[in-house]
């Protein structure tokens, strides 16, 4: 096959156009795909390095010369000077270099041959100088290439990095010929986005016509909590934030590239869900959260390797006396060897020399050999940090700092005399594949950051495990964090003395990690991606990844089929993660089994899955003790003190509004703009830590700010999960204690004769005067209700049809609805008939007529308007969206459970109104139709108090914030309700609602 490797830096061969592990990953697949006998093209910019490189290889000048324009449109919020279109008029032109079997092809122009020295613009440079924009260009300008010159046969176009080929998989998406895979490498920020218009422009030079709307992030609501998270988190390398101007360029790989790629198993995990980090709640509102899960079968893992030449090596055969000597080092002390590009915080380099500087300071004996490489190599470097640099000049003869990129034999002398390797990546950015791989497979022992893209590596397990390797760090997600430069030191002092008093263990260690690394092959990693890509170009279709899906809590993607062939994995993925709906699907749902759902919640801090398993289960001590976890009081001088609670959190950090303010003297602002890591953005909040008050009690001071609105607090759990909560803080201010009311109507809002009281009229009234929404929730369909509404002058979002429909009463007109399949509606009928003899039987016919047909005995219910038909078939002529059950002797809390028992696996069945029990779509419930209409309006379950009367509530209370039963509800409705309110005809939701949200008048 022709594989077309699409790079933006391939010096694998010459360190001269390297940069990173980049280089590496993509100049050994090229050669291991030529060495099965695959043509393998490989295109990159020569980066202004073409004379030089002609000094060492024979580059060869093609006859390619491609004159173009390329418009640059530039974001004039970042190039406020620029006009509104620049053009660059290029002239392109290509050369070659045959080595290895591979063609390396060199675009060359005037943009391309920008800064030889670090190939890549800097961060800072951007609404500054045009060099910003010259991966932008290679794209245009490889596009082009490939086009032009290289197309003629089918071909995999492989782009390396999402950021500097995402155009590629939408321009050659309509190209029979052309069949487009996307390696991320590194894990940018999966919101990482680009001006809006200057994609568009760039698809229009092409010809092609995208749908950009498509990949368009709505803003999430002002002052919800994830407004607030994504504020705190671009001040962080996890998170940017981009206006509507902008869209995210990873969906657009997602939707037009045939297959993405990962360098670890542990990377695609973490990029398919980023659990347990401080982004996962925030991520799951985006729409790459479920483009991700639709095009699962597109993910797969390649791998990455360490080369032949460095296996081929014997460490044994490295003078270390004479190495360590050179550096100007003590041989006799244990080494430790960190090797990467400088990066100060992404990589926890800056984190690193604080703890080197800590341990030496304090007389422990060591030597540490330090690499943060800045230019390609050769000669000497300026040193990019001031503060390293003087940490290493006031250890001489313990420190060797280099800031050069240096060669295979330079970098394997050096860690095959390494006795440790260090590699705290934080953020879950980087993954440090290679270099801590190569270290490894010399035996050094890994410190390293206990993070999913390197779990491979085994140095997260415990040290007694007989497989681990190393010594493992606390994952991290801010700049400067002094916690995880403590570990650093900690674990540096823990290993001198493993390595001084149990050698035993040490040799253990080290053997371990020499032959797990050596098990990450090019060669095994080239084998699965050609496998890959042999499948793609038969048109062999992926299978949907079912087993990653249950490991990641993917349970609403699983296939129907899966629920049965992989029911105990199903249910035992749902524990861990307290799933009780996913968990109630596979096993039964008894009190031992709800306790081991809730506390495996409660583990997690995850409190909405917590109340909802308490509701379920009956357990007013649990909702209590979710109830509880934190409490806001006034201290002696009237200030408010937040105190929360949990036994497994680390660190409580409560998010206020604030300015990141940057380490003194670690980092100058200079420094930070040269590097390759951009500034993150003020965002204007920042997390404050609480002060740990013993027993997992943590207490600090409110800001005046914090009035009236919801509080956001991250919690850094003891097993390393970082999430967040959001607490309402009710009497902080007049704002009411919920922002939605949900009432269902029969039964609960309207009185017995269906009319609506005057006081209940004042009541919602205030509750609209508060600031608050009511939102009505019925069983009935939309068609059906529009008389209650009018009479309640009701102009918002209706939830009706038991959930499956959304209606906007305000424009009268119907959002969404779900229907019954027709075919396993007779078949409920069928079965449960076959249980309890002949039924009478309704069927709500689907929009815009919603007809109620009934047979004749339907019994009391019957109404006038109502189609009555002897003929059962008429039930079926048209889509219905759900059937009705009666029996005229079976209760219907038996017809309920029968129905529930025989078909409740492939339907909802729901007893709703006194002698009728409702079959739905599947997945259909009050609560599934409130989530979906609260996430519109801006609330969720906490900001909820729901009111009802019928067993149908029962999900809807569950999942509300306070969940109400009038006097006259179902005693299951009752038994699970937070409340009970006086009966409908007492105007029982008036009641409450007057004491949640005041009122200006007596009660009549």
């Amino acid at each position: 096959m022709h594989v077309i490797h699409f790079a933006f830096e391939c010096g694998g061969f010459d360190n001269r156009l390297m940069r990173g592990g980049l280089s590496p990953l993509v100049w050994n697949l090229s050669r291991e795909y030529a060495a099965r006998g695959h043509r393998v093209s490989l295109v990159t910019p020569a980066h202004g390095l073409l004379e030089t490189l002609r000094r060492d290889h024979p580059v060869e000048e093609l006859p390619y010369v491609h004159e173009h324009r390329v418009p640059l449109v530039p974001d004039p919020k970042v190039w406020p000077d620029h006009p509104a279109e620049i053009g660059l008029d290029l002239t392109t032109r290509a050369h070659r270099l045959r080595r290895d079997g591979v063609d390396v092809y060199f675009l060359s122009d005037a943009c391309l041959d920008l800064l030889p020295d670090r190939l890549y613009p800097p961060p800072g440079t951007e609404g500054r100088d045009l060099a910003y924009f010259k991966p932008l260009v290679f794209q245009v300008a490889g596009a082009h290439f490939i086009q032009r010159y290289l197309k003629g046969e089918a071909a995999v176009v492989h782009g390396f990095e999402p950021y500097y080929h995402y155009l590629l998989p939408t321009l050659f998406a309509g190209d029979p010929a052309l069949r487009t895979v996307s390696t991320v490498a590194a894990n940018a920020p999966i919101a990482q986005a680009v001006y809006r218009p200057q994609v568009e422009r760039l698809l229009g030079v092409f010809g092609v016509d995208a749908d950009l709307d498509a990949f368009a992030a709505p803003l999430p609501a002002e002052d919800s909590p994830e407004a607030t998270m994504a504020r705190v988190l671009a001040g962080t390398r996890m998170h940017v934030e981009a206006g509507p101007d902008h869209i995210a360029f990873l969906p657009m790989i997602l939707a037009h590239a045939d297959l993405v790629d990962f360098v670890s198993p542990g990377q695609r995990d973490h990029y398919s869900t980023f659990r347990d980090t401080p982004f996962e709640s925030l991520f799951r509102a985006l729409p790459v959260s479920r483009m991700l899960r639709e095009r699962a079968p597109k993910l797969f893992t390649g791998g990455c390797g360490i080369s032949d030449s460095w296996l081929a090596r014997d460490p044994r055969a490295v003078d270390r006396e004479a190495v360590l000597r050179g550096l100007g080092l003590d041989a006799s002390l244990p080494v430790f060897y960190h090797a990467a590009r400088y990066a100060v915080h992404h990589k926890g380099q800056l984190e690193l020399v604080r703890a080197v500087e800590e341990v030496l300071a304090g007389g422990t004996e060591a030597v540490f050999v330090l690499r943060f490489a800045t230019n390609g190599g050769g000669g000497t470097a300026p040193a990019a940090n001031a503060y390293f640099q003087s940490v290493a000049d006031r250890f001489p003869g313990r420190v060797h700092l280099d800031w050069r990129l240096a060669d295979e034999d330079t970098l394997f002398e050096q860690a095959a005399c390494a006795d440790f390797c260090v590699f705290p990546s934080k953020f879950e950015l980087d993954g440090f594949l290679i270099a801590q791989a190569e270290a490894m497979a010399c035996g050094a022992v890994p410190i390293a950051t206990a993070q999913s893209v390197t779990a491979h590596f085994g140095h997260a397990l415990p040290v007694d495990d007989p497989r681990a390797t190393g010594l493992s760090l606390p994952g991290s997600f801010r700049d400067d964090d002094p916690a995880l430069a403590a570990a650093l030191a900690e674990r540096i002092r823990q290993a001198v003395a493993l390595r001084r008093t149990a050698p035993g263990d040490y040799a253990r260690l080290s053997a371990n990690a020499r032959a797990t690394a050596r098990r990450f092959t090019w060669s095994r990693s080239a084998d699965r991606r050609l496998d890959a890509f042999a499948d793609l170009l038969r048109d062999r279709p992926r299978p949907f990844p079912v087993e990653d899906a249950v490991r990641w809590g993917w349970f609403d993607s699983l296939p129907a089929d899966a629920w049965s062939r992989h029911r105990e994995l199903i249910a035992r993925s749902a524990a861990d993660l307290g799933d009780t709906a996913a968990y109630g699907r596979c096993a039964p749902l008894d009190q031992q089994a709800y306790e081991r759902l809730f506390e495996a919640a409660y583990a997690r801090a995850d409190f909405v899955r917590c109340a909802e398993t308490a509701r379920a289960a009956g357990r007013d001590d649990w909702a209590a003790r979710v109830r509880g976890r934190y409490r806001v009081f006034r201290d002696a001088t009237g200030g408010r003190i937040l105190e929360y609670r949990h036994p497994h959190a680390r660190h409580v950090e409560l998010a206020v509004p604030g300015t990141v303010t940057p380490a003194t003297g670690l980092e100058s602002r200079a420094e930070a703009v040269a590097s390759d890591e951009a500034v993150p953005a003020d965002s204007g909040m920042v997390l404050r830590a609480l002060a740990p008050a013993g027993d997992g009690v943590f207490r600090g001071a409110l800001p005046g700010s914090s009035a009236g609105r919801r509080l956001l607090v991250m919690l850094t759990l003891d097993s390393g999960r970082v999430t967040w909560d959001s607490l309402p803080c009710d009497g902080l201010a007049d704002r009411p204690a919920f922002r939605l009311v949900a009432t269902d109507l029969d039964g609960t809002l309207l009185r017995d004769d269906q009319t609506v009281s005057a006081r209940t009229l004042r009541a919602l009234a205030r509750v609209a005067e508060a600031g608050a929404r009511h939102l009505v929730v019925t069983g009935r369909p939309a068609a059906a209700c529009k008389q209650y509404l009018a009479a309640l002058g009701y102009q918002g979002l209706a939830v009706c049809g038991q959930g499956a429909q959304l209606y906007d009463a305000g424009a009268d007109r119907l959002l969404s609805s779900a229907s019954l399949d027709l075919g396993l509606a007779q078949e409920v009928v069928e079965r449960v008939e076959g249980a309890l003899g002949p039924l009478e039987l309704g069927v709500v016919t689907a929009p815009p007529e919603s007809r109620f047909k009934v047979t004749p005995r339907f019994g009391e219910r019957v109404r006038h308007g109502w189609d009555v038909t002897t003929d059962r078939g008429l039930l079926w002529t048209d889509p219905i969206d759900k059937l009705v059950l009666h029996h005229t002797s079976v209760p219907e809390d038996e017809v309920e459970s029968v129905a529930r028992t025989l078909c409740g696996d492939r339907v909802t069945v729901v007893h709703s109104v006194r002698g009728m029990v409702e079959v739905l779509p599947a997945g259909t419930t009050k609560a599934a139709g409130v989530e979906r209409a609260a996430k519109l309006l801006g609330c969720d379950a906490a900001e909820t108090v729901a009111f009802g009367d019928m067993p149908n509530d029962i999900p809807l209370l569950a999942w509300a914030g306070h969940g109400v039963a009038v006097a006259n509800a179902h005693p299951a409705l009752r038994a699970m309700a937070d409340e009970i309110a006086p009966g409908n005809d007492e105007d029982g939701v008036a009641a409450v609602l007057e004491r949640l949200f005041g009122t200006s008048e007596e009660p009549s």
